[in-house]
């Protein structure tokens, strides 16, 4: 072989694996949080999810949202979370906006009606009877994580059926 052949066959060598590895990126579920203002409720779920992904080995791809959005994360929300050993570090609230919800497999609404915002094809799960973290943190958290790990068998089982 000469040397333009050899590089043109490693080239085409070392490109498959990168192809493969980003059709598995393009394939991650997006999974996205939305409560009213973005602060408690959303934050909460998309860093319990986060966590609780890591530790069964699952990649998602995990957005926080609110439609009318606070300027800051809650406070007690933000120190409830560090104790509990999660730190949401600089995050700030955001508005939902369609693109946010563009290629979602799954959308976790705490109360907002997001029925314009929605893509096809989109799961929405409505988990408004969530407690208000702000009046009982732990009956909030609680639920939220049953809910998550729920959200996280059912989404492994619909990628690796049987």
């Amino acid at each position: 072989m000469n040397r333009l052949t050899c590089l043109t066959f490693s080239l085409l060598v070392l490109t498959i694996p990168c192809m493969a590895q980003q059709s598995k990126a393009a394939a991650v579920p997006k999974v996205v949080f939305v409560c009213e203002h973005g602060a408690a409720k959303s934050i909460m779920a998309a860093a319990e999810f986060e966590r609780l992904a890591k530790q069964k080995g699952v990649a998602f791809e995990i957005i926080s949202r609110g439609t009318n959005p606070d300027a800051e994360v809650a406070g007690s929300i933000r120190q409830h979370l560090l104790e509990d050993g999660i730190d949401i570090g600089s995050a700030k609230p955001a508005k939902v906006s369609a693109k946010d919800l563009e290629g979602a497999t799954t959308v976790v609404t705490f109360g907002p009606d997001l029925s314009s915002l929605l893509p096809k094809g989109a799961k929405l799960l409505d988990w408004s009877a969530t407690p208000s973290p702000s009046q009982d943190y732990r009956a909030a958290r609680e639920r939220i994580v049953k809910q998550l790990e729920t959200l996280v068998e059912t989404m492994q089982k619909a990628e690796h059926p049987k």
